[in-house]
């Protein structure tokens, strides 16, 4: 257990350790994850980001190379050692859908590996899910441990802390004395908070998604779906899982940016042939990418129920239901 009135010290003293401390910040338009300046920075109001947590592993922008007379010279790997505090366990599990992208067994991104290897992940649980949330339909919950080190419960006056993984564990033991230990009370009010939270989440029924989409790839469902859609690639944007990106070449040196699946010209080909030429196609893909297209190569969906492409998009499309609309 950390009180909250010594959350402060506790983070003065993990900055004098040298570590970059991200955590819940208030701004004009929402709390954001942003870099703790002094440890007056923290809120702990707030539903869930703005924006996704995954910009920290896997940037908008990154330079991957300059060249300069036939020579290339690599970026450098990221080295700052970095502690993510405050993340949504549906974020948090977001991770480990990355981690099955960029480090896989056959290729490695030395950039997304370095960040994720020097990163501590505290997660915060959701105490009060929003009507968007639907994280326990798609294998989640509002206490979930996956992709993060620690775990902490908002009781109020005070942080429960429970150790997640092995440096979880360590980092809490070499920051102890901050720390108290939890009586009965204390585990029967996160077992009650869990319960309470969990019934909150909004259900979607998207049992065996999977199989029925592989008999809809030439539905005329996907015309329908897409009526709305602007193209403007807000959902992918704002999506935890979505790893896109495109390779462009400046005059001295190579940069990754992200992309958007739901852009005219993400399939554009060099000859001018687009195989995914209408706005029907490519919704289309997102939908059996998330749904069907990830459980065949890793064996899940890729979507957390975060809902921020609910919130977000400009025409009130929302996918919980469009999924279920296409598989009936």
């Amino acid at each position: 257990m950390l009180k909250k009135a010594d959350i402060n010290k506790f983070i003065a003293a993990v900055m004098n350790n040298g570590y970059k401390v991200f955590g819940p910040v208030k701004q004009e338009d929402g709390v954001s994850l942003s870099e703790l300046k002094t440890t007056d920075d923290i809120s702990f109001d707030y539903f869930n980001f703005i924006l996704p947590p995954k910009r920290h592993f896997f940037p908008w922008s990154e330079l991957l190379y300059k060249y300069k007379d036939k020579t290339i010279h690599e970026a450098p790997l990221p080295e700052d050692k970095t502690i993510l505090l405050g993340i949504r366990p549906c974020d948090a599990r977001s991770f480990s859908f990355l981690d099955n992208v960029f480090i896989d067994d056959k290729a490695v991104d030395p950039y997304y590996q370095n960040r994720r290897d020097n990163t501590i992940v505290i997660s915060l649980a959701c105490n009060q899910p929003l009507p968007s949330c639907f994280c326990t339909s798609v294998g989640g919950t509002p206490a979930g441990k996956e992709g993060t080190d620690i775990l902490a419960y908002d009781t109020g006056d005070s942080l429960f802390f429970e150790e997640c993984s092995e440096r979880g564990s360590s980092f809490l033991k070499l920051y102890s004395k901050f720390f108290s230990t939890p009586d009965q009370a204390d585990v029967q009010a996160v077992k009650d908070f869990i319960a309470k939270a969990e019934k909150q989440v909004l259900s979607v029924n998207i049992k065996n998604a999977a199989e029925k989409l592989k008999e809809k790839f030439y539905d005329s469902v996907w015309d329908k779906l897409s009526f709305r859609c602007l193209s403007c690639g807000v959902c992918t944007f704002f999506c935890p899982t979505c790893y896109c990106f495109g390779l462009y070449d400046e005059r001295d040196r190579r940069i990754r940016v992200h992309d958007a699946c739901m852009y005219k010209g993400f399939t554009l080909e060099a000859s001018g042939h687009n195989p995914r030429p209408t706005q029907s196609e490519r919704m289309r893909q997102r939908i059996m990418h998330k749904f069907l297209y990830t459980v065949e190569n890793f064996g899940k969906i890729f979507c957390v129920g975060c809902g921020r492409c609910v919130t977000a998009c400009p025409v009130n499309m929302d996918i919980r239901e469009n999924i279920v609309e296409v598989i009936g």
